[in-house]
């Protein structure tokens, strides 16, 4: 019954009150009505919990009511009329529908291989430096787009005018994946858990340059006093030496990405002999990245979990699959299908990036590489130490021909191990042309045997493009007076060949990839020292010790323009002449993604008008291969 019904209602009784009243007792009290409204009503909302509300809500409604009173008989029936208030009682239910699951955003990865053990320590490959850079924070990171170094656990830094240290400034909203303040202590474990005397050989100059580093990396000392706390959220680095690139050698996970931070208080008390073979790098891992880790089954997958704490706010994406499927037809199908978005570690094969790039829901790009293998000669070996010998290869294969046909002209010829990018000068992959003529020249002056074949070692050859390849070089060299014998080994055959016995002439794919600056790459691998690692070329001791006085000089250099002169100096006065290492090409590699899945880095990746895979976009890096996968990560959506 609505209110104007009660009016109405109301009215009628009170005539029929009227005469009721005259033909009875003046005493007898009027009839009262009442009558209480509930009102029920369900509101069903989206909203980003699930809870239920009740809630009252008050209104004001009008309730006509009879009251009675006194009317004397003789004179007149007096009714009066009183309006009260009456509480409507609105039951309100907000039924709240709980929609994450529905739209979880879950990146799906493909990895070729994952590593048994995730120690950074003891392993080295991409995957690791991959699994580090989204679990785990670096003082800096490197952005591609600028070619600097940006900001990441360290907010800021100083380098002191002297060169002699950096103060890192750390956010003081960083935290560990169990809740933990990250704080100056973890980066001074980070810095003596890095220079362990076991750790592979591949993470020993990470630190080295910090004072005293190098001696509690021999066992002389027991700490490390260039590291000095000043608070919970600043340490300062002091160096041995003036390091106006500090940063740069940090680039050094595996060759690949910067030194990840480690947590302290987890792992500063499990003796040194267990620390790599802990349980923590399998079952327990906690960074302070902007993924945390959910579970690892070996051969199969990883999951991550979005990091609600991470400091630059959590990442759009809710969780990540790593999934290692080695076969590249399996990738493509599973992309194609829409069950991985993107390969990161692996690729597939030329005939399915060529089908991709003209498939709508994937972009096809490149990123520069930094390896800069080619032909490594034994400095050690008589004869095969002859310049002319290496130039003669220089000029009598046509390098520019194999890059167009094995790697599809993307990256660029590069013909010695110093390839970073920041002192490159553009005239350089112009040297040493294709010119048979000069190849013969060269060796008619050394008098070259040509009769003579020299055995180089490679790896095994597991398909027909590197057969076809290696087919080519043979036959170049061939046509100008050169024999050369192929020989296949395993890895530790290599190893043991290349590093301990250096029983080698030549080996075709040396090299590697470029680890941290010029300085600590020639310091480390090219220059005069004890361990395996050091220089299996020769090359410290046939220029000893003029080499490594050189490399040291340039190690001293702070100012990066000088620094850029003089590793350009470097360059071209000994590595293009000698040519210890005849590099081929920096190959751009090739990456394939879904559409949906958006990297702000990169961008919209554009399409070629030619539809031609030669003329995909390349994408610069600042410091290592890996700089676009490891920047920001907690900008990338899936659309």
């Amino acid at each position: 019954m609505g209110i104007r019904s009660k009016h109405r209602l109301a009215l009628g009784l009170l005539a029929l009150a009227v005469f009721a009243l005259v033909a009875a007792a003046c005493t007898k009290e009027a009839q009262v009505i009442t009558k209480e409204v509930i009102v029920e009503k369900v509101v069903i909302k989206e909203v980003p919990v699930e809870v239920i509300v009740e809630k009252e809500v008050v209104r004001t409604v009008e309730v006509i009511k009879e009251v009675p009173v006194e009317v004397e008989v003789v004179k007149e029936v007096i009714k009066e009329v009183v309006v009260e208030k009456e509480v409507v009682k609105i039951v309100e239910k907000q039924v709240f529908v709980d929609i994450g699951k529905v739209e979880e955003k879950v990146l799906q990865v493909r990895m070729s291989s994952m590593p048994a053990n995730f120690s950074p320590h003891t392993q080295g490959s991409g995957a690791l430096a991959q699994v580090f850079g989204w679990m785990y924070s670096r003082l800096a990171q490197a952005d591609p787009q600028t070619a600097q170094w940006a900001p990441d656990l360290a907010e800021r830094w100083e380098l002191a005018p002297d060169f002699s240290s950096m103060t890192f400034f750390l956010r003081k909203s960083a935290v560990w994946h169990d809740g933990t303040p990250v704080t100056a202590k973890d980066i001074e474990f980070t810095v003596r858990s890095f220079l362990n005397p076991e750790e592979s050989s591949w993470m020993l100059d990470s630190y080295t340059s910090v004072r005293g580093g190098q001696d509690f990396q021999d066992g002389l000392r027991n700490d490390v006093p260039g590291v000095v706390i000043i608070d919970d959220h600043t340490v300062r680095l002091e160096f041995e030496n003036p390091n106006a690139f500090f940063l740069d050698d940090l680039n050094n996970l595996c060759g690949l990405a910067p030194n990840p931070i480690l947590p302290a208080h987890l792992l500063d008390q499990i003796p040194t002999d267990e620390l790599f073979e802990d349980d923590f790098w399998l079952n327990s891992m906690i960074g302070s990245g902007p993924f945390k880790f959910v579970q690892w089954v070996p051969d199969q997958f990883m999951e991550m979990e979005a990091f609600d704490l991470f400091y630059f706010g959590r990442p759009k994406i809710d969780r990540i699959i790593m999934s290692v499927i080695p076969s590249g037809d399996a990738t493509q199908i599973a992309m194609q299908r829409g069950e991985i978005d993107v390969t990161v570690r692996g690729s597939v094969s030329e005939d399915a990036q060529e089908s991709m790039l003209m498939d709508p829901r994937f972009d096809v790009y490149a990123t520069m590489g930094v390896n800069s293998g080619g032909f490594s000669f034994n400095m050690r070996v008589p004869t095969i130490n002859d310049p002319r010998l290496h130039q003669a290869f220089a000029y009598g294969i046509d390098r520019r021909a194999l890059f167009q046909q094995f790697a599809r002209g993307l990256g660029r010829i590069n013909h010695t191990v110093m390839a970073h990018s920041w002192y490159q000068k553009p005239e350089w992959e112009a040297l040493y042309p294709f010119d048979p003529d000069k190849a013969r020249s060269l060796l008619k002056e050394m008098s070259w045997d040509s009769s003579r074949a020299i055995k180089v070692n490679t790896g095994p050859i597991t398909n027909e493009s590197t057969q076809a390849r290696y087919a080519a070089i043979q036959q170049y060299l061939e046509d100008v007076g050169i024999k050369i014998e192929f020989r296949t080994l395993g890895r530790a055959e290599s190893f043991q060949s290349f590093y301990v016995d250096h029983d080698w002439e030549i080996t075709f794919g040396g090299g590697g990839g470029i680890q941290g600056g010029p300085a600590q790459y020639l310091g480390g691998r090219w220059t005069t020292c004890p361990a395996p690692s050091c220089d299996p070329w020769g090359y410290a001791e046939y220029l000893f010790p003029k080499w490594d006085e050189l490399v040291k000089e340039g190690s001293l250099i702070t100012d990066r323009a000088e620094a850029a002169r003089f590793w350009q100096m470097l360059n071209e006065d000994y590595m293009l002449k000698d040519l210890p290492i005849l590099g081929t090409w920096i190959s751009a590699g090739i990456k394939v993604k879904g559409k949906r899945f958006f990297m702000p880095v990169l961008g919209e990746i554009p399409k070629p008008s030619s539809g031609r895979i030669n003329d995909i976009p390349i994408y610069p890096v600042h410091i290592g291969r890996d700089d676009n996968w490891g920047f920001h990560i907690e900008q990338w959506e899936l659309r």
